[in-house]
């Protein structure tokens, strides 16, 4: 939970003229490159919806140094390197911003451009359209976790074992679905949804960490959402592995396959657990990246 005001709020004191278009950022920090910066529409800070605020509090508490001390922008819903560290500066232009971070970080370029094109041809990154920004519906499971294991007295076991992770998404457009395959994508089971966002809204305007909360003040959904199913043991016996997608409200489906791209961004295709067969009747998870801990 983030404290601070609202970038809008500053906006109307700005009084932007009307060819304003983008609202630019600069950290006070001072990499290879200069300091960091970039920027993002004016509209979207104009957006209620969305939500763009200038935070000094953190779950109650002054940034650290590490998060923005003593002043961040917050942009939900958006690839991280928008919502900028050690705000220093911010700027109202009718351009995008021409800082060297803007141009050469968080970018999806064509899949044929190769790294070869993309270091000859510097275009490629000052194309706008190839710009990262809102996020892509992506979910994951986490339970079961890596290499747990589950025992499965024969094909009769009508016992089940929960399946759960998380979904998100960009834009504070709410996922809509999340759906787990046994079958590689045949078929589908429709999975149980909680939006944690939700219990804010039922809880109204409340004081916490010293501000008001006010989620409740818009429908846009910026934070990830929890899901979980229910799957009889004697599935996951015969399976080879489990599989999960979700769907934003938009219709907007996590994919199959990746969308490869030089930078190798925005890789958010199924994700999948295999099924190990440890003898007869145990059967074994085995998660795509290793947990850092034991249950991460």
């Amino acid at each position: 939970l983030w404290t601070g005001c609202m970038m809008r709020d500053i906006m109307l004191k700005a009084k932007p003229k009307n060819a304003a278009r983008f609202v630019w950022m600069e950290g006070g920090d001072n990499p290879a490159n200069g300091p960091y910066g970039t920027s993002v529409r004016l509209c979207w800070v104009m957006d209620p919806e969305r939500s763009i605020m200038l935070a000094y509090k953190q779950n109650g508490s002054f940034l650290s140094p590490d998060h923005g001390r003593p002043f961040r922008a917050i942009i939900p819903g958006v690839i991280g390197g928008r919502s900028v560290k050690w705000l220093k500066k911010i700027i109202i232009s009718d351009v995008p911003s021409s800082n060297w971070y803007h141009y050469f970080d968080n970018r999806v370029l064509p899949t044929m451009v190769t790294p070869e094109e993309a270091k000859k041809n510097k275009q490629w990154w000052k194309d706008e359209r190839y710009a990262l920004y809102d996020m892509a519906v992506q979910s994951a499971i986490c339970k079961p976790s890596n290499n747990e294991t589950v025992t499965v007295n024969g094909e009769d076991d009508d016992n089940t074992v929960s399946i759960s992770g998380y979904a998100s998404n960009g834009a504070g457009v709410r996922v809509g679905r999340v759906e787990v395959s046994l079958d590689k994508g045949r078929t589908w089971k429709l999975a149980d949804i909680d939006y944690p966002e939700d219990r804010y809204r039922e809880a109204g305007h409340i004081k916490l960490f010293g501000g008001l909360v006010n989620v409740c003040d818009r429908m846009s959904c910026l934070c990830w959402c929890f899901w979980k199913i229910s799957i009889p043991k004697k599935e996951l016996l015969v399976a080879k592995d489990i599989v999960v997608r979700a769907m934003d409200e938009r219709m907007c489906i996590q994919p199959r396959d990746m969308y490869w791209n030089v930078t190798s961004m925005m890789n958010n295709w199924w994700y999948r657990v295999a099924i190990r067969k440890d003898g007869s009747n145990v059967i074994r998870f085995e998660h795509p990246v290793l947990a850092n801990k034991k249950g991460g």
